[in-house]
């Protein structure tokens, strides 16, 4: 398992249109050790902060407007920067239904916490994702 130093290196994006999640799941990221954490309010300013800022794991609502999660996860998968193309997404959802988890799977993400995500949570996936890549 990573130790909380192991990422103080490292950003995190957090993606989510409800502002009180997008911060809590923000600050968590602190409390875990990330050297930075930056926020979008949907999948059209994910997609241009992962471009200017090049974060190494992204956290990802998937019901948001005007692009939801699945659709900036396919933006993201067919940018052309490979650095980019292969960031580590984990979904924050709600839902469990077999119909999102398949099309979100297809559309390439890394792993789902189910919400409300707690510290444990965060970290056990973190660790689990960014000890693998």
């Amino acid at each position: 398992m990573a130790s909380s130093s192991s990422y103080e290196a490292l950003t995190a994006l957090v993606v989510e249109d409800d502002e009180f999640t997008r911060q809590l799941v923000a600050q968590a990221l602190g409390v875990i050790g990330f050297g930075a954490v930056s926020q979008a309010g949907d999948g059209e300013a994910a997609i241009k902060s992962c471009m200017d800022r090049l974060p190494d794991i992204i956290y990802c609502d998937i019901e948001m407007e005007p692009m939801n999660g699945i659709d900036f996860l396919k933006a993201l998968r067919r940018t052309k920067l490979e650095r980019v193309r292969e960031m580590p997404v984990i979904f924050l959802t709600s839902h469990g239904e077999s119909e999102i988890v398949r099309e979100a799977m297809q559309a390439g993400v890394d792993a789902f916490i189910l919400k409300p995500p707690t510290l444990k949570k965060l970290k056990d996936k973190t660790d689990a994702l960014l000890d693998n890549s």
